[in-house]
């Protein structure tokens, strides 16, 4: 497994992010697509992939939907887990490219991964903390992704709780 490193936020992720769109929105032309992860909280740096939230209303349609999307080159699919799919596609870039997480409209990974991006969007203070932990987190984890992940949990679950009471 690659190491992974942080990129300084690029406001170009959205424009990246309404094109990765525009394609998806062709092949699944009712799909909910949102824009989640670092690259849709602008200030924040992150790994550089733009994650793509797709809702379902149908979560039936998820084997179907999955066979669309390996027809974009998101041929790296993770088995399902909690009520998601995890698909990527790993571009010949300096960014890695694009991860899509296909989940059911209003379930838990769906209101949770909003929730997060809505707070921080709105709270500039708290984005900038997040930055400064994501930093700490890379140099502890030392470029490993599991443990990078592991360290940040305690301060995104103390997010979401917060975003709760707000929302």
């Amino acid at each position: 497994m690659s190491k992974i490193k942080l990129y300084p936020y690029n406001k170009d992720f959205i424009e990246i992010f309404e094109k990765e769109k525009m394609k998806i929105k062709k092949v699944l032309p009712e799909a909910e697509i949102h824009h989640i992860g670092s690259t849709a909280i602008p200030g924040v740096a992150g790994k550089g992939i733009i994650d793509i939230l797709i809702a379902l209303d149908n979560w039936e349609e998820k084997e179907k939907t999955v066979e669309i999307l390996k027809g974009l080159g998101f041929t790296h699919i993770h088995p399902e887990e909690e009520g998601r799919i995890f698909l990527s596609r790993i571009g010949d870039t300096k960014y890695k490219d694009a991860h899509i997480h296909l989940v059911e409209k209003g379930n838990k990974d769906y209101r949770k991964k909003l929730l997060f991006r809505d707070f921080l969007r709105e709270d500039q203070i708290e984005a900038q903390k997040y930055q400064e932990l994501k930093y700490r987190c890379i140099q502890e984890a030392k470029g490993n992704r599991n443990k990078y992940n592991e360290l940040k949990d305690s301060y995104i679950e103390k997010i979401l709780k917060r975003a709760q009471e707000k929302y």
